[in-house]
């Protein structure tokens, strides 16, 4: 199936822009250059206007979890004391990367479809003697599609310890608001493949002064992933090693878009795509929404009783050729996600709405 033949609303990856595969598709150059390197550095300060830092900020080659990992490696040694707020799938990642490490965190567990309760975060801080080196939350989360009140929860965490304020906003960056530096974020990590507009394989860290202290005494192994290294490169306009050079390429026009536009519209227009998701799922579907705390990313919806959701996604992309992402893990089956962020339009949402319904009716709903 050509990618030009079906519509995509799923939460990542994301439709490209047609400008952005355009750039994807340019002859590739060489990462060690002046002119790869005035996009590099581009990139890097534009990705700090979508973080809203100052923040030093760095690029890797990976998925978003590779920033997981990346930040669980430079901010940790071991026999640290770390919490976990989960608020899904992705919170239960960051634990079982430190478990990967030798790390035991200790877990908030939210009930899927919830958001971090600030309530709950106070009294386990105010609890637990001698503190946190960390605490680790999602912006949103996409096995759910609950958005946290970040600046809420940081302020508890000031508030209640010392710790570091570690933010997953990989699918809800240039989607949803996110004030790095004003609502005290430590570090800010995210992907390319969502609201910023390109293809998989980029990820990006901002990394604040006192998260930067920590760096330096961690005591985890780390090699590829080292911010050491790659804070080193940024004066001479390079990474330690070789980049994705193509998808860099594409996320300084996807950037560059998204500061044409402002981020602040970009905000705007995914709320109101939200919002007419949200409106027309429950509505014209009949759907019952998933998520108690709905984030702007994607709308989640419980399918009727009875109804195959593994069949009938996978009939309305053969057929349809419409892609509407499933649920994960215990959910699968059971809810759709519907995705708005990034370059999907209201088009896209409609036509997959009206799919939806179409096969829905054909199974007595």
């Amino acid at each position: 199936m050509s990618p030009k033949e079906y519509i995509l609303l799923t939460p990542g990856p994301t439709p490209l822009p047609p400008s952005v595969r355009a750039k994807l598709g340019e002859p590739i150059l060489h990462h060690r250059t002046h002119e790869f390197g005035k996009i590099f550095a581009q990139v890097i300060a534009d990705m700090q206007y979508v973080f809203r830092t100052k923040a030093t900020t760095l690029m890797m080659t990976c998925s978003g979890t590779g920033s997981m990992e990346s930040a669980v490696a430079n901010l940790l040694s071991p026999g640290d004391k770390t919490l976990v707020h989960s608020t899904g799938a992705f919170g239960n990642r960051f634990a079982k990367i430190q478990k990967a490490y030798g790390i035991e965190p200790m877990t908030i567990f939210e009930e899927w479809g919830e958001a971090a309760q600030p309530d709950r975060l106070r009294k386990l801080l105010q609890a637990t003697p001698g503190g946190f080196k960390a605490v680790f939350f999602q912006h949103t989360d996409t096995s759910t599609g609950v958005v946290n009140d970040i600046e809420t929860l940081a302020k508890v965490v000031r508030e209640n310890s010392d710790a570091l304020v570690v933010v997953d906003a990989i699918s809800g960056l240039a989607a949803e608001r996110l004030e790095t530096d004003a609502w005290g974020v430590d570090v800010a990590l995210t992907g390319s493949q969502k609201g910023l507009m390109n293809g998989p394989g980029l990820a990006f860290a901002a990394v604040s002064d006192k998260a930067w202290k920590a760096v330096l005494a961690a005591k985890l192994p780390r090699f590829y992933f080292d911010w050491r290294t790659m804070k080193d490169s940024l004066p001479d306009q390079e990474t330690p090693y070789t980049p994705a050079v193509c998808m860099v390429v594409g996320q300084a026009e996807a950037l560059r878009m998204i500061r044409e536009e402002g981020i602040e519209n970009v905000w705007k227009r995914t709320d109101a795509l939200a919002e007419h998701t949200r409106k027309e799922v429950a509505g014209k579907l009949g759907l019952k929404l998933f998520a108690k705390n709905p984030a702007n990313i994607l709308t989640g919806a419980w399918l009727p009783d009875g109804v195959d959701g593994n069949k009938l996604l996978k009939e309305m992309l053969a057929e349809d050729k419409i892609s509407i992402a499933n649920g994960q893990e215990k959910l699968k089956g059971k809810i759709i996600r519907i995705a708005h962020m990034g370059h999907i339009t209201k088009a896209d949402v409609d036509a997959g709405i009206a799919a939806l319904g179409r096969r829905l009716s054909k199974v007595g709903v």
